[in-house]
Order: C-alpha cells, then structure tokens, then sequence
C-alpha cells in the first residue's frame, strides 16, 4: 500500500470488526493534496445496495439548502446524530492496534479515529467511519449520510455527554485512492469529517481488495 490509510472489513472476525490500515508515513505529517488510500472493503452484498439514498454531491460554496430546526438534541455519551436524515448511532473510539489497523465496529456503529483530534475539539480533523450496509446488503445508518444538505445540522456527544452543534458545508463522492492529506490532522482549523461506502460506485479492486471504488465523505465545522 502506498502512504495513507486502508478501512479494511474482515467478516471472518467475530463482531464483524474491521480494521483500517494506517501507516506511519502519513501520521508524522505527509503534505500533499491526496495522501493515499480510505477504503472500505466488504463481500458482496445478498441484498442490491441500490436500496441505499443516492448521493446528491455539493460543495462548500453556495448559499445553506437547509431550512430545519436547528436546536441542540439531548445525546446519550459517545452518539453521532443527524435528525433531519433520521441518522442517530452509537461512537466506538479506536486506536491502532499492534499492526497499525484501526478497528470498526458492527455496520450499527461508528467509529472515530483517537489518533486523529476529539470529538467537540477546538482544532484538528475528527473522523467518524461506519459501513453503508449490512451484512445482509440493507443499508446500515451511515447509508443516511447521502442525504444530507448544505448547511444541516449533526451532533455529536462525547463520553462526558457534553453535545457539540455542526454544520455540514459539503458532501462528495471521493475514490478511495485520492485521500486528503488532512483527514487525520491534529492541528489546524477544527472539522468533522463522516466517512462511508458510496455504494452507486462500482465494484472495482482497490488496495489489493474489491470493493466500492469511491468513499462518501461529509465535511461539516462548529456551528456554536
């Protein structure tokens, strides 16, 4: 694998856990507009994707699409929640483990990188990454992040229960071999990036593994 990063599923493991492949290299600060590779890789799904929201792309120019409540919800600790697509799942923060894999959970859950900034930090990158299906092929509540808008809110709580407002400011479809360099900064303005499958992109292989070929990826800042 070149620089960057590999989210890589094993449905072998119990739990259903997979791990991300994350190499030195781009943790000590490789520069750069794309920085390697964020995939997700998965069997085929039993049951068509195409169940999942198409992905209506936007970017952080333009004026907020978004005209909903906007009022802070109520969280359990370590919970990401987007009312307005109905989105609300449980956080699991991970770490490398001894060969440099991240671990995610089950497709109910998302998981935030510890290696990357906080959840409600004052600066840096904070990534949450979950699957967009089941195991079974049905969408997983990640599948909801295609149907965000331009300027909708998302919380996020951390594990003292404290909520944090953002708003999303775009949404792409990104190949999984043109990783931003600043996904994982520690430093640097504060945002929120939420990751997934783009499950309306082929199957191709990627990183050694097929898989969908591009990432869905929603960037979204402090809405204090």
């Amino acid at each position: 694998m070149n620089t960057g990063s590999v989210l890589r599923r094993t449905s072998a493991r119990a739990r259903r856990r997979t791990r991300v492949a994350i190499t030195a290299m781009f943790l000590l600060g490789l520069t750069g507009t794309t920085a390697g590779v964020l995939a997700f890789t998965a069997q085929p799904a039993l049951v068509p994707v195409p169940q999942a929201p198409v992905l209506k792309p936007f970017a952080d120019t333009g004026p907020d699409t978004y005209a909903g409540p906007v009022e802070i919800p109520v969280l359990p600790p370590d919970t990401l929640s987007i009312p307005a697509v109905g989105l609300e799942v449980g956080i699991v923060g991970e770490d490398r483990d001894a060969s440099g894999y991240l671990v995610i959970p089950e497709s109910s859950k998302a998981a935030r990188y510890t290696g990357a900034a906080a959840v409600c930090a004052t600066k840096g990158a904070t990534m949450l990454a979950g699957h967009v299906n089941f195991p079974d092929g049905t969408p997983a509540p990640m599948a909801s992040l295609a149907r965000v808008t331009k300027g909708m809110p998302l919380y996020v709580s951390d594990k003292a229960g404290m909520t944090c407002r953002y708003r999303v400011t775009s949404l792409e479809s990104l190949a999984k071999t043109s990783l931003s360099a600043d996904t994982f900064a520690v430093d640097g303005p504060p945002v929120l990036r939420l990751v997934t499958c783009d499950p309306a992109s082929p199957f191709v292989p990627v990183a050694g593994h097929t898989q969908f070929a591009n990432n869905t990826i929603a960037t979204a800042i402090p809405w204090p």
